[in-house]
This record gives C-alpha cells, sequence and structure tokens, in this order.
C-alpha cells in the first residue's frame, strides 16, 4: 500500500473514500471542524522517550496499572526501575520478563496494535514498522511538547475536560506544565470524588470532623482554587465499579457508621480482597457522592461517573452497568425526580445500548464516547450508528479518555471524525439528515454540546 498516496484524502485510507460518493465530502467538512475532549487525562514528558514493549504497556487497557497486580507489592516497581543486576535477580525469583514478555506480546498481536501502526507510520513519515514508529516518535520527543501539540493540531483540539483524579502522583507544576504545552488547546479541569476521600480516609478523626473537611475541600475544589491551584468546571466519580448500584444516601449516622467501621479496620485488616474492602466504605463513599451531586445540581454542572470500561484487577467488572446509575439520573427527594446532568463515561462500553437507552430516557443524562473511542477502531461505525439510533445528537460528547501517551489523543480524534462522517455519510445517503443536517450534528458531537454543557466561553 502506498502510504503516501493517502495523504491526498486528508489521513483516510483510500477503501473508506469508496465506501460512497457522497462521503469525501462529508468527510472533508467533518475533518475540519474543532474537537472538544469531554473526557481525558494528562500526559507527562516521562513518555518523551520509551521502547516498543514499554509504549505497549503504556497504552493498553490490558496492561494499564496493572503489571504490579502479578506480583508481590513493589516488586513489579523494583525490577522497572532497577539496574541490570537487580532485574536479574527478580527475573530469577519472579519470573517478571516472562510474564510481562508474554502479556504484551499478545498485546502487540491485536488488530487494534497493527491498525495504530500503520496511522502513526503514516503520520510521523516512517515504515510501518512498530520500532520504526517507536524510534521515530522519540526523535520528535527531543522537543516532546512541540511533538505533543503536533498531534493535537492535526486533529484540530480546542478544548480539553481533564480528570485530574488520574495524574500519576503530579503536582501542579507537572499539571501547569502540561496545561502550557499543550497551548493554543485549552485545559478545563474536572475533580474526582476519589481524590478527596484519599486525603481523608486515613485521618483518625471523628466522623463530624471529616464531613466538615469534605465539604470543605468539595467547595474549595468548585469555587475556589483547590484543583492544583483552579476551580473545576464539574466532578467525577469511581463509585460504580466499587460498589454497583448507587443509592443515593442522606442518612448521616448511615454514613457515620460506615466511617466507624472503617476507621476500626483502616489500618488492621491487611490485603483484605477487594470486595470486602468496597463493601466496608460502601455507606459512607455513597454519602460522600451524595453530598458532591447536590453541589453539582445546585450549580448545574456535570457529573461524570466511570461505566462500563474495565481496569481490571482493582475494579469490579460486573459492577459497571449503565442500569445501575438510573437512580443517580432521577436523584429524587421529596417525590420529586430533580434529575443533575449526568455523564455515564466510555460509552458504557461493552453496554453501548444500555448506555445509549438511559440517555434517551432521562433528558439530563449524556452519551459519551471514550475508550471505544479510539480502541473499538475500524466498529466505530456501527457504534455510532448504534448510539444515533436513540441518542439525541444534541446529547452526545466526544471524548478520548486519553492517558499516559499522546497518541491516544490524536488516534481517537483521527478515527472518530473518520467513522463518524462514515456513520453521517450512511444516514446521508438514507435520507435521515440532509447533508447540512450531518454536518451540524458533527459540530455537536465534536464540541458544540461539550461547550454548551460546561459552559465554556
Amino acid at each position: 500500500m502506498d502510504y503516501k498516496a493517502e495523504k491526498q484524502f486528508g489521513h483516510i485510507p483510500l477503501f473508506l473514500s469508496k465506501q460512497h460518493p457522497e462521503f469525501l465530502k462529508i468527510f472533508e467538512a467533518v475533518n475540519e471542524l474543532p474537537i472538544d475532549d469531554a473526557h481525558c487525562h494528562i500526559v507527562t514528558d516521562r513518555d518523551a522517550f520509551t521502547t516498543p514493549r514499554r509504549f505497549l504497556e503504556r497504552m493498553s487497557l490490558a496492561a494499564i496499572d496493572t503489571l504490579p497486580a502479578y506480583f508481590p507489592a513493589g516488586i513489579y516497581d523494583r525490577w522497572l526501575n532497577g539496574d541490570e543486576a537487580t532485574q536479574h535477580d527478580l527475573n530469577k525469583q519472579f519470573g517478571i520478563q516472562t510474564k510481562v514478555d508474554g502479556i504484551i506480546g499478545d498485546i502487540a498481536e491485536s488488530v487494534f496494535v497493527k491498525f495504530l501502526v500503520k496511522e502513526l507510520a503514516q503520520f510521523l513519515g516512517c515504515v510501518p514498522k512498530l520500532e520504526a514508529v517507536i524510534e521515530a516518535r522519540n526523535d520528535r520527543g527531543r522537543n516532546y511538547w512541540g511533538y505533543v501539540n503536533s498531534l493535537l493540531k492535526d486533529v484540530n483540539y480546542e478544548n480539553v475536560m481533564v480528570d485530574t483524579g488520574y495524574v500519576e502522583s503530579c503536582g501542579a507544576a507537572e499539571i501547569d506544565r502540561y496545561e502550557e504545552g499543550i497551548r493554543p488547546c485549552r485545559m478545563n479541569r474536572l475533580a474526582r470524588i476519589e481524590m478527596v476521600q484519599k486525603e481523608l480516609f486515613p485521618l483518625e478523626i471523628t466522623f463530624d470532623e471529616y464531613e466538615q473537611k469534605y465539604v470543605a475541600r468539595l467547595l474549595d475544589l468548585l469555587d475556589g482554587n483547590g484543583n492544583y491551584g483552579k476551580k473545576s468546571y464539574g466532578m467525577k466519580s469511581y463509585l460504580l465499579p466499587y460498589i454497583g448500584l448507587i443509592e443515593p444516601l442522606y442518612d448521616r449516622e448511615t454514613a457515620r457508621a460506615s466511617w466507624q467501621a472503617l476507621r476500626e479496620s483502616y489500618h488492621k485488616i491487611p490485603n483484605m480482597d477487594r470486595q470486602s474492602e468496597y463493601n466496608l466504605s460502601k455507606d459512607l463513599r455513597r454519602y460522600n457522592f451524595t453530598l458532591a451531586l447536590e453541589e453539582c445540581l445546585k450549580r448545574d454542572i456535570p457529573m461524570q461517573l466511570h461505566t462500563g470500561d474495565g481496569e481490571a484487577p482493582s475494579v469490579i467488572l460486573r459492577n459497571q452497568d449503565p442500569f445501575y446509575l438510573e437512580e443517580v439520573c432521577r436523584f429524587d427527594r421529596d417525590g420529586v425526580m430533580r434529575m443533575p446532568k449526568i455523564i455515564p463515561l466510555h460509552a458504557g462500553y461493552p453496554s453501548v445500548g444500555k448506555a445509549a437507552w438511559l440517555s434517551h430516557l432521562y433528558p439530563n443524562c449524556y452519551f459519551e464516547l471514550s475508550i471505544m473511542t479510539p480502541f473499538v477502531h475500524q466498529s466505530l461505525f456501527q457504534r455510532y450508528m448504534q448510539v444515533m439510533e436513540v441518542v439525541p445528537l444534541s446529547k452526545i460528547l466526544y471524548a478520548s479518555d486519553t492517558f499516559h501517551i499522546p497518541e491516544l489523543y490524536w488516534l481517537a480524534g483521527r478515527w472518530g471524525k473518520r467513522y463518524l462522517a462514515k456513520a453521517l455519510t450512511e444516514h446521508f445517503v438514507g435520507g435521515s439528515l440532509g447533508f447540512e443536517e450531518a454536518i451540524e450534528g458533527a459540530r455537536m458531537i465534536l464540541y458544540k454540546n461539550n461547550r454548551s454543557l460546561y459552559k465554556l466561553g
């Protein structure tokens, strides 16, 4: 295949241009549009130089933050950061290299990675081999933020809604460096409830003191500069994979009992299994979530909730059914559904239809496309068609959930626009959308809905 020849089609494979005569016309219009990423994370220059194995580990959902769990606590990090002698000794004792090679080797054989390599090779101007791609991106990494910026500009990012609850122990300085490095793309911060709980759960204080500190921290995140020096435009909760069905809790005494149980066990029960740990703090977490959602409702700002996806082995996969959010969407009190703005994340994937139907039934529930975009790649066309069956175009939000490596921003934008254009072409050819309606739908999905929802200037 002549990869240089593909550039005349705006970085799309030639076979896609043959789907319908109208495809290129729609794609050209969609490809020029700006992007707002409704849910993502920062990247840092820690990945400016990498290796093929490390690149795949940092990008893969099957390896993200999970490899350490296959070994005793601290062993993987010692191996990863150790010198040759340390790695040799740890390999001999724990077989780390063999296990890692097996996991990464399987990842390298995925269609996703093979497709990714071809796409990045085209952007970087090298042969479509993983080793060549990594060599080329490492060379660009000599000016790392220039490289990051080139990826964002190529797909026309203008806003990113960044969940600062996962920043790999970065402090304000690294977050500010990211914010500066991606300009003119604008960073808008979202606070995660769990970042407050992480600060407060270890404290040996009374429940009343805990509640006071939690509310004060919450208000600082939303109204002050508590999100690493700036305010938050909305919030995120990771509660669903912990407990499954979320029922709001207002009973302080139930929350108090949960806090006391947590205090009594916090330093006394080593190696507690994940479900027991979650059950122990379930009511306290529900209470914290309810207080936070009340504050979001007062300010008319969205609450994002981790839904679908995976991130095993730390979460419980069976808990992540989008329908478990129905009571959150209702947010009943005094016999009234108050309906705060709710955004189930990650398209509910693999339960895309359930997330779409929830968004169809509840006017305050939106549909967000991350993780599915870009990891589903070619099948995004079918998934986008499935979403559009029931979700109004005015409620669909483009997002990537980019983490660790900046190429995910680019892949999500590139593939998101490509397969969105393909889906809109299908509707145009079928007569359900006129041309201008199709392009306006793309505008809403790619940036308008996000800016309206978060009241971005």
